[in-house]
């Protein structure tokens, strides 16, 4: 018996995912509704019927990216099981950065959304920050960490503009438009640098082996 055909996919989901692609390699900027076309193999009055302007694609790009932020916002964690929770946050948080690249580092390109979306951003960012919070208290109480709690605060907002700003900052110091995994792990690098002095020789060890893409 023939195995069921499996559907192909959607033009509109075909678009997304051309588009992203395109974005990640190139540049906001430098990828036009005439090469997603291309390279979806439909006409540009195709791709308009789904999406009218290329700012309606980056506002279906980061629907879908909420999708694996929320998940990573749900990371449990307690003092005995925090290193592991903190690598697996690290291994989500930057799948979301390699999967989404031009998000994370053209918005001076693409500009602002929608208020609606920026305030999700907004609260992201809060919940984030608070998380990080979270994690190292763990680490202290659980003596991998060695910190005073008045400089957790300001080691999280840290943590997360290395995090947020990696791709940015590669681009416009480095011109490096696409990132690999050595570029990913790097990022990966420079935060564990700001705090790995303060960690307990085994908690480092732990990150080296499991906390990296």
């Amino acid at each position: 018996m023939a195995a069921p055909k499996t559907a192909a996919p959607k033009t509109k989901d075909r678009i997304l995912t051309a588009s992203l692609k395109l974005f990640n390699e190139h540049g906001y900027d430098a990828v036009t509704t005439a090469r997603i076309s291309e390279e979806v193999g439909i006409s540009e009055g195709n791709l308009w019927y789904h999406f009218r302007t290329k700012r309606d694609l980056v506002r279906a790009h980061q629907l879908a990216l909420f999708i694996l932020i929320d998940r990573r916002l749900a990371i449990q964690s307690t003092p005995p099981t925090v290193l592991d929770s903190y690598a697996q946050f690290n291994r989500m948080v930057f799948e979301e950065v390699w999967t989404y690249q031009y998000l994370y580092r053209d918005q001076a390109e693409y500009g602002r959304t929608s208020p609606e979306l920026e305030d999700r951003v907004h609260r992201i960012y809060e919940m984030t920050t608070s998380m990080l919070i979270r994690f190292f208290r763990h680490m202290i109480e659980a003596g991998h960490l060695d910190m005073p709690d008045d400089e957790l605060a300001p080691l999280a907002d840290n943590t997360w503009m290395v995090i947020r700003y990696w791709p940015s900052f590669l681009r416009e110091t480095r011109r490096v438009v696409k990132l690999d995994k050595a570029a990913l792990n790097a990022g990966i690098r420079h935060h564990f640098a700001l705090f790995e002095t303060h960690l307990a020789p085994k908690a480092r060890a732990y990150f080296e082996k499991n906390a990296y893409a």
